[in-house]
């Protein structure tokens, strides 16, 4: 099939309406150019991404400059970054991290809708090579996925010749990033040393091992819905979590492809069964955090926003929304006492302005109502069996330094309402 014929099929195989908008991050090489004159060719809305790592001097100026024009030869937006690098930490990283920051900022002021790389075919086979020498399950062997959130590479399954030919037809120019040449880097050296000699030596190498890829992704499919079928009966889903149960009836070897779901992986789920799992015990990926409870795993999403040791004020007649929902007011206090673990209601004549609102953390002491001396937060919600999860999301309201309130869960004896006082405190939480 045709360069352009297989690009175009891209979208229909993914259902990806061609009206859509779209961002190419375009480097200046043979792959990004390709991509992008693909895109235009194909009549895509699209705006280009280019970042200049100025780590080659003269020859990434040329790139920079080579992707702007032909840019502004097809009327296209052109975003510009230039990046610095700390040359004395892992290079490549860098520049991933870079490069998808900046990426995903632009789809988000521009409201655009994926983000379209320029991985192809050889790309696909380093990646499969590289995590075969590193140890990888079957996940790792599947490669470059073609589609993966918002992110889509419609060249993966073109060869560089393919591309280089393209180029050749249709007049595109390109630069050569001499820094490929480098085998210090590991894929330079797979590509260079390893790659190239066995494509030389097996002439339908490229095609076998793309075929080899193709066949373990149908693998891996089968091996996922035969997994799911038989941790389905141990798992049990409340809102975004997981909470697993785990059975002596379930290979351990079923729960690694079931957690490399949420991006945990290898080494850490291996960690995790070798490991003496006591509650409290955890592991994270890049967007779920795995807990280990009392009689269960709890697999949660990371709120990467959310600052744990920021706190809030909370003013008198006044109300905060963040990081939880609490009304402040004051009260007659010839109102009956609400028994709701909602409403907290205290001697306003002790309370000093403003109160503070923030996660518990370990360390936290208070007395409980009832009580003669302090507790500790972290035994007071032991005995109320509060879930590792739970615990997450419990939060403090403090007066002149002393916990006045556990929300939710209890009052503090200091702070309670007196029988000869004419207002009352009354904090209301709304889960």
């Amino acid at each position: 099939m045709a360069v352009f014929e297989e690009f175009e099929n891209f979208f229909k195989k993914h259902q990806i309406p061609f009206d859509s908008k779209f961002l190419i991050g375009v480097s200046g090489g043979l792959d990004s150019m390709v991509t992008l004159s693909l895109a235009i060719k194909c009549k895509l809305s699209v705006e280009v991404a280019h970042v200049n790592y100025q780590l080659r001097g003269k020859e990434s100026e040329n790139e920079t400059i080579l992707v702007e024009d032909y840019c502004k030869k097809n009327g296209i937006v052109f975003h510009l970054k230039m990046a610095e690098i700390n040359p004395d930490e892992n290079i490549q990283i860098q520049a991933r991290e870079i490069r998808y920051k900046y990426f995903n900022k632009i789809i988000e002021n521009q409201n655009l809708d994926y983000i379209i790389t320029a991985h192809h075919a050889n790309d696909n086979h380093e990646t499969f090579l590289l995590n075969a020498i590193r140890g990888s399950g079957i996940k790792g062997l599947t490669g470059i996925p073609e589609k993966r959130g918002n992110i889509i590479r419609p060249i993966l399954s073109l060869f560089k010749n393919q591309l280089l030919h393209y180029s050749s037809i249709n007049k595109v120019p390109f630069n050569n990033d001499s820094s490929n040449q480098n085998i210090k880097y590991d894929r330079n050296f797979l590509r260079n040393e390893i790659l190239n000699p066995l494509k030389d030596r097996f002439s339908p190498f490229e095609n076998g091992l793309s075929s080899s890829i193709n066949n373990l992704n149908k693998d891996f499919k089968l091996l996922n819905d035969l997994v799911d079928k038989m941790v389905t009966p141990c798992v049990v889903q409340k809102k975004e979590s997981f909470f697993i149960y785990p059975s002596n009836n379930v290979p351990e070897h079923c729960w690694f492809h079931f957690l490399q779901k949420f991006g945990f992986n290898f080494s850490q789920i291996n960690s995790w069964f070798e490991q003496d799992l006591q509650p409290g015990k955890y592991i994270e990926s890049n967007s779920y955090k795995l807990i280990s409870d009392r009689n269960c795993w709890i697999i949660t999403p990371l709120n990467r926003n959310l600052i744990n040791n920021s706190i809030t004020k909370l003013e008198l007649n006044k109300s905060i929304e963040s990081p939880i929902t609490l009304l402040c007011s004051s009260e007659n206090a010839k109102s009956p006492i609400l028994k709701d673990v909602n409403i907290g209601q205290f001697n306003i004549e002790k309370i000093t302005f403003p109160l503070i609102v923030r996660k518990w953390r370990n360390g936290d002491k208070m007395k409980p109502i009832g009580m003669k001396g302090t507790k500790k937060i972290s035994d007071i919600l032991i005995d109320k069996k509060i879930s590792i999860l739970e615990k997450e999301n419990i939060y403090v309201v403090i007066s002149n330094n002393d916990i006045i309130w556990l929300v939710g869960h209890c009052i503090s004896e200091k702070y309670k309402v007196e029988n000869d006082k004419n207002l009352i405190l009354r904090l209301t939480y709304k889960p």
